[in-house]
Formats: structure tokens, C-alpha cells, sequence
């Protein structure tokens, strides 16, 4: 992932909050000094970097090079904020706007729609994210893990549990007993099935289907 501080923000925000005061006129005030950007934690322990804090962060910059790396700096804040909150998916058209890492209430700056659309399409080229379903542009599952990452810790797990040639449902998978300390447990069926897909492609695991109320199985092979 990119690194916020190496960010042209960062030097723009640093130097906005660094100016000199001016001599002042008589009868004039002194100005209040700046506030320098600060991390921002988060009600769940997220720590928002001290560039979320930077209004013009939520504008997608006009210059080619600098939007490349902007759009860099926010996939790596999307990501990270995912993997810590355990977000698989967002709406960008929701109330909420996508969710708290897109609106900084506290500055009162938000990355609009048509925004988050286009660091999610440039997402998507990637591979880190994907619509869901596919052909339209509300909808995105994450990958704060790409499928085949998924897929190693689950064989690994099912290998160090002792379950190869042991028949799974997807539910125990995800939401078994043995599963709940596991980085993949509550992993929504859309997001499980592509990491399984990868398994299947390499002849390490096999789907099986009707399992009655069980609904599908794996058999790790």
C-alpha cells in the first residue's frame, strides 16, 4: 500500500499549516496559529491519517500525476480501514454515503459519489475490488485479501486442523466453532466462493452441492 506521508497532500498540508505570520498593521489582531493535521481515531480504534484531515483530500485533483497518487492514497486508506472494521462490501449509494472513511464530519468534507466511483473503478482494475453484481457501479466487494490470498489461509487452516478430505459447508467455513478466531470468519458466500474458485483452479478443493439445508459443501482435497 502507498504511504500517506510520502503524499504531495502531505507536503501541500504541512506547508498550509506552517505559514508565517505577517507584520501586522496597528489596531490589527494577531492571528490565530494555524492547526496542525493530526491522526484521527475512530469510535472502533481506526486511526485515520493525518491527511483525511486535508479538505482538499476529498477533491479528486485535476493534475494527471497528482490524482494518481491521490487515488493511490486513498485505495491504501479504504483497505485499511476494511480490513480493521471488517467491511466486504459497500454501497456508494447509500445513506451513508459508502461509509465514515468517505465524510469527515468533523471538517465537514465528503468524497462524493461520482469520487468514490472513480478510485473503486481504478479499485477494480487492481484487483482489490469488484461490483457486486457485476455491471453496475453501486455495489463493491473489497479485497483487503485478493481471492488467492483467502484461499492459502483457508487450505492452511483446514491443513493444520487436520480437515483435508473432510466435507465443509460453507457456514462452517465462515462461522463455524472453529473458525471464529480465524481472519476469514463471518466472510460473506460471494467473497468465499471466489477464494474457494482459486483452491478448485489449483485441485485442492472440490464444490459440493446438495447438502439439503446445509446448502454447499467443500471437500479440501
Amino acid at each position: 500500500m502507498s504511504s500517506f506521508a510520502t503524499s504531495p497532500f502531505a507536503s501541500t498540508s504541512s506547508q498550509a499549516t506552517s505559514t508565517s505570520l505577517q507584520p501586522l498593521n496597528d489596531g490589527e489582531k494577531s492571528p490565530s496559529p494555524p492547526t496542525p493535521l493530526r491522526p484521527v481515531i475512530s469510535s472502533t480504534g481506526f486511526e485515520y491519517p493525518a491527511i483525511w484531515s486535508f479538505p482538499p483530500f476529498f477533491t479528486i485533483q485535476p493534475n494527471p500525476s497528482t490524482q494518481t497518487h491521490q487515488i493511490q492514497l486513498w485505495t491504501a486508506l479504504i483497505l485499511s480501514w476494511a480490513q480493521h472494521d471488517r467491511i466486504w462490501e459497500i454501497n456508494v449509494d447509500a445513506a451513508d454515503g459508502g461509509g465514515e472513511v468517505f465524510w469527515n464530519r468533523t471538517i465537514s468534507r465528503r468524497l462524493l459519489p461520482a469520487s468514490i466511483r472513480a478510485v473503486l473503478g481504478q479499485m477494480v482494475k487492481d484487483g482489490q475490488a469488484v461490483p457486486e453484481p457485476a455491471k453496475q457501479t453501486s455495489t463493491y466487494l473489497l479485497y483487503w485479501r485478493r481471492p488467492e490470498e483467502w484461499g492459502n489461509l483457508i487450505y492452511d487452516w483446514i491443513s493444520d486442523n487436520g480437515m483435508t478430505n473432510t466435507i465443509l459447508t460453507f457456514y462452517e467455513i465462515t462461522d463455524g466453532d472453529l473458525s471464529h478466531t480465524t481472519e476469514f470468519r463471518e466472510m460473506p458466500p460471494n467473497i468465499l466462493r471466489r477464494a474457494l474458485d482459486t483452491l478448485i483452479k489449483k485441485g485442492k478443493a472440490q464444490i459440493l452441492s446438495g447438502l439439503g439445508e446445509a446448502g454447499e459443501g467443500v471437500r479440501f482435497l
